[in-house]
């Protein structure tokens, strides 16, 4: 299934999504918010399907879904672990989510990147669990964008600290849906997901190695994973030259039919108001 977090106050208005993206049915009957869903996954998540299937077959009310109108399907996480290229998994700062359609704003342009991968949602983690525990609990993937900045600290560098990087909140992709919507493509270890990266209009695919029920694992090493932890896998950064003003980053994902799959995160990068 996939589901979507309507902006709506802090935590969003959880809705059902059509399979092509189209429609939506308000998953309020069930459950308020994703989060709330989340912390009782084993019993709501059927009652989330069945609304999935109803929308599918006209059976339930639905309107008409608009990718603009979304937050972050989860805008608050409990915990938010990062793995940029071949780095170790890292702490990011803050727990808050950008929507899809949010600008990105820069200090300056100078020395600024963008990074496009995948993000999944896990259920509570044992702490300890093996990679395959940790990877059975994954409840929900979506896309992930950061947009980023060098900042050179000249007392830092003159030290020999070198340079630190700043980032924008993470933005998510309109839709999170459910593994199993991904097809054969959800192999632990296995095949890559390719991310459709763009830059005013011209297109890199990214692959995004399937190395989760590692990471998971090893988040869980010395502490569980809450019900609503955000794990992201960046590859290096997708941006050869520094990011203008002005230009627009898309990032989607298709399946062997060629349709999206998670719809579409479009950035605009803007100055810092």
């Amino acid at each position: 299934m996939k589901l979507a977090s309507l902006a709506h106050g802090r935590d969003g208005r959880l809705v059902v999504v059509s399979k092509d993206l189209t429609r939506a049915t308000d998953a309020f009957p069930v459950v308020a918010t994703l989060q709330a869903a989340l912390d009782d996954w084993e019993r709501l998540a059927p009652r989330l399907a069945d609304l999935a299937e109803g929308l599918e077959h006209g059976s339930v009310p639905s309107f008409r879904f608009h990718e603009h109108d979304c937050a972050a399907p989860l805008p608050r996480a409990y915990r938010r672990l990062v793995r940029e290229g071949e780095g170790a998994l890292t702490e990011a700062a803050g727990d808050l989510s950008v929507g899809p359609r949010q600008p990105a704003r820069l200090g300056a342009e100078e020395g600024s990147d963008s990074s496009a991968g995948i993000a999944v949602i896990t259920g509570e983690v044992a702490m300890a669990a093996s990679a395959g525990e940790a990877f059975g609990a994954i409840r929900l993937v979506m896309l992930t964008c950061h947009v980023k900045q060098m900042n050179q600290d000249a007392s830092r560098s003159a030290q020999g600290a070198g340079t630190t990087r700043s980032a924008a909140p993470m933005t998510l992709s309109p839709v999170a849906v459910t593994p199993d919507e991904l097809g054969a493509a959800w192999v632990d270890g296995g095949k890559a997901l390719t991310v459709n990266f763009q830059r005013n209009g011209a297109l890199t695919p990214i692959p995004v190695p399937m190395v989760i029920g590692g990471l998971l694992a090893e988040a869980a090493g010395s502490r569980p994973l809450s019900a609503g932890s955000v794990v992201e896998i960046l590859p290096a950064s997708s941006a050869t030259t520094s990011l203008r003003f002005g230009e627009t980053i898309r990032i989607a994902m298709k399946d062997v039919h060629g349709h999206s799959i998670f719809g579409a995160i479009e950035q605009e990068i803007l100055p810092d108001a």
